[in-house]
């Protein structure tokens, strides 16, 4: 690092980080206390406590961390280490209420973290099996992890606008010329009515009340806990199919729903990447459907129906399924993974890279091929749709990309080191990263701690896009000099 570019730095403020922690742990108090009154009156005993307890507790701290100074303006590496901290704290936070279940604090720590950021990847088994509470406790995680903290506390109770403006784009949120609360409340109406049509439309599909809340709320944030070892594959077929098309309209970038009033369809069709979504989804399942006529000689129409469902699994970074991953032919495992990679649109609750990113490169390559066929002095331009690439979105998208192939070689090298099967282990480690949850049949209670470690770190970087638990160990991050507060 340069000498200027050192003097330029300015290390995080401990107290405006912990200011403004206490803002999210408040969110998170009442958060935890919806559990504990759904364990206490469906007589979960043994879980609702503990829920109370953690919400006491998130209440007392947040209360006295807000009292810290907070200004109007908070630095980016403050904004990434407070998202950071987020949703390590959500995670961590859970686990005790989980080990009341007879849960291990490794599996609890994994569950919780496997629900806050809405992966869906499980070491547990015997689901039928759980209490309601417990089942309740695991889709409310997904639910509010799919829409994110931070977004919760600026919609909720943050005042200041730059201060969540800021914390706003370390999600991914596109703010314009709307205020930072303005922007929340509308993407959280947007989240509300999708996961009330969700809710009502498992419901009228012939699910049990209490079995569409649970299915309701995992397909609306994209996380896939089911109630079920087999996942959805025993749910009615009208069933699956309401809940692939939730997990679809979810994978949209949930702003673009608060201009149909005034846009109409061409709000949603009009946005490149939500076409991009669609194609990818047909095309996978298109190949899905291919490769299971072809290799295991499955019927065109059992092939295309399972294509479809796997393939808007794949692609929103659900991680329902109706089949046996692991015993799907390895080109279809192949073309999972790379679904999973590439993701759902940006402000959705899916994971993955995201599709502009992808559009973006498609773009750049395009371009670098039309610099060959004309002058040299001709200046050329790239865009998505109508919006112009700028240096920084290219910057960032390849940043990005290349964080998380480091993250996936280094994590899918210590499954190798293991001796798992390599492509296995490749499925689960981009599955963990990629927030999707689809599993090659390694996740369960026999996988070895260390790996159920890699995979849970795997899901906390690819909720939060890596950077921002990179900044929580940067050493400049928070040894340096500081703006006053």
């Amino acid at each position: 690092m340069s000498h200027a570019a050192a003097t330029l730095m300015r290390a995080a403020r401990p107290m405006v980080v912990a200011g403004t922690l206490g803002l999210l742990l408040l969110v998170l108090a009442a958060l935890s206390a919806v559990p504990a009154i759904v364990s206490l009156v469906l007589g979960d005993t043994g879980l609702e406590w503990r829920l109370f307890g953690v919400a006491a507790l998130e209440l007392l701290l947040g209360t006295l961390l807000v009292r810290l100074p907070r200004p109007d303006d908070i630095q980016w590496n403050e904004a990434l280490a407070v998202t950071g901290l987020a949703f390590l704290l959500a995670a961590g936070a859970m686990v005790w209420p989980l080990m009341g279940n007879e849960i291990g604090a490794l599996d609890a720590w994994f569950e919780a973290v496997s629900g806050v950021t809405t992966t869906g990847l499980t070491t547990l088994r015997d689901m039928a099996e759980r209490p309601a509470g417990f089942l309740f406790l695991r889709a409310w995680m997904q639910w509010y992890g799919g829409l994110g903290i931070a977004v919760l506390t600026v919609a909720l109770i943050m005042r200041h606008h730059a201060s969540g403006r800021r914390l706003l784009e370390t999600t991914g949120e596109s703010l314009t010329h709307a205020s930072a609360r303005d922007h929340a409340r509308r993407v959280l109406l947007v989240y509300l009515g999708l996961t009330g049509l969700a809710v009502f439309g498992v419901w009228m599909s012939g699910l049990a009340p209490f079995q569409a809340l649970l299915h309701g709320l995992a397909a609306v944030a994209t996380g896939g806990f089911a109630a079920s070892d087999r996942n959805i594959a025993p749910l009615p077929p009208v069933s699956v199919a309401v809940l692939s098309a939730i997990c679809l309209a979810a994978a949209v970038s949930l702003p673009l729903y608060a201009q149909l009033w005034r846009k109409g369809p061409r709000a949603l069709l009009g946005e490149p990447d939500v076409r991009a979504l669609i194609a990818s989804a047909v095309v996978t399942a298109a190949l899905l459907a291919l490769i299971g006529v072809t290799l295991d000689g499955v019927a065109w129409p059992r092939a295309l129906a399972d294509g479809l469902v796997q393939s808007i699994s794949a692609q929103t970074d659900t991680g329902f399924s109706t089949v046996d991953i692991a015993a799907l032919p390895a080109a279809s495992q192949l073309v999972l993974i790379v679904s999973m990679t590439i993701g759902g649109c940006t402000g959705s609750t899916a994971g993955g890279i995201k599709l502009i990113r992808l559009l973006i490169l498609i773009r750049l390559v395009q371009l670098a091929l039309r610099r060959t066929a004309v002058s040299e002095r001709a200046v050329l331009g790239a865009n998505v749709g109508t919006a112009r690439i700028e240096p920084d979105a290219v910057a960032a998208a390849l940043q990005l990309l290349g964080l998380w192939a480091l993250v996936l070689i280094l994590s899918w090298f210590v499954f190798l080191l293991h001796g798992v099967a390599p492509l296995a282990s490749l499925f689960e480690v981009a599955s963990a990263t990629a927030n999707a949850g689809l599993s090659a049949g390694l996740t369960g209670p026999d996988l070895a701690p260390l790996l159920k470690v890699v995979l849970s770190v795997d899901m906390l970087l690819g909720r939060v896009e890596i950077l921002a638990l990179l900044v929580l160990l940067y050493y400049p991050t928070w040894f340096g000099r500081r703006r006053a507060s």
